[in-house]
C-alpha cells in the first residue's frame, strides 16, 4: 500500500490491482494530475485503507484472485457508500463490467491498459457528485459525534440534554438545577467551574 502524497483536500483515488508493474504504470501516469492517489495490491487492503483514510475514488481491477474487483465494489458499497466505485478490466470481462454497472455496483469501468488521460476526463464528469458526497460523509460524521455526546450527557447528568431556548434562539440555563444535577453526579469539580462560571 503506498500513498503518493499526504491528503490535503484533493480527490483521493484509490487504485486496486494484484499485479505490481500495473500499479507502478498507474502511479507514474497519475502522478501528472491533480488527484491524491492510494494503491494497494489486494482488495483486503484497499478495504483496510478505506477504514484508514478517506477515498473518494475506488478503481479496482476485475480479475483478482483473493476478491473480485466485483466483490470488492459490492463490500465497498455496502461498508463505504459513499466512495465512488470504478472498475479496470481486460477485453474479456467487459461482459461483467457491463453487468456491475446496469446492477449500480459501479459508476464507471475502464479497460487495460490504464489510459490515465481518459480517466481524467471521465472523472469531469463525477467531481460534483464526489463532492457532494464527500459533504454528506462529513454530515454524517458529525452528527453520529454529536449524538454520541448527548447519549454520554444525558447517561451522566438526566434531564441536561433539554435545553430551553428564549425567543433569540439563546440557550437559557438553570444554573441552580444544573448543580443540583452536578452534585446527584458527584462532580464537586465540575460544580466548583459552574459556580466560577455562573
Amino acid at each position: 500500500m503506498t500513498a503518493t502524497k499526504p491528503g490535503d483536500g484533493r480527490i483521493t483515488v484509490l487504485f486496486v490491482d494484484d499485479e505490481p508493474p500495473a500499479l507502478r504504470a498507474i502511479e507514474r501516469a497519475m502522478g501528472r494530475t491533480a488527484f491524491q492517489v492510494l494503491t494497494a495490491g489486494t482488495p483486503t487492503d484497499a478495504l483496510k485503507l478505506m477504514g484508514e483514510k478517506r477515498v473518494d475514488v475506488l478503481v479496482s481491477d476485475i480479475d483478482m484472485p483473493e476478491m473480485s474487483g466485483l466483490d470488492l465494489a459490492q463490500v465497498t458499497r455496502r461498508d463505504h457508500p459513499n466512495v465512488v466505485r470504478m472498475l479496470l478490466t481486460g477485453h474479456a470481462t467487459m461482459e461483467k463490467a457491463l453487468h456491475a454497472i446496469n446492477e449500480g455496483e459501479v459508476a464507471r469501468f475502464f479497460t487495460k491498459p490504464f489510459d490515465a488521460n481518459l480517466f481524467v476526463d471521465a472523472m469531469d464528469k463525477f467531481i460534483e457528485r464526489i463532492l457532494r458526497l464527500r459533504v454528506d460523509s462529513e454530515s454524517g460524521a458529525k452528527a453520529a459525534r454529536s449524538d454520541e455526546l448527548k447519549k454520554w450527557l444525558e447517561s451522566r447528568f438526566p434531564g441536561a440534554e433539554k435545553a430551553t431556548r428564549s425567543p433569540a434562539g439563546e440557550v437559557i440555563i438553570d444554573i441552580p438545577a444544573l448543580l443540583d444535577m452536578v452534585d446527584r453526579a458527584a462532580a464537586p469539580g465540575l460544580r466548583d467551574m459552574l459556580r466560577r462560571e455562573g
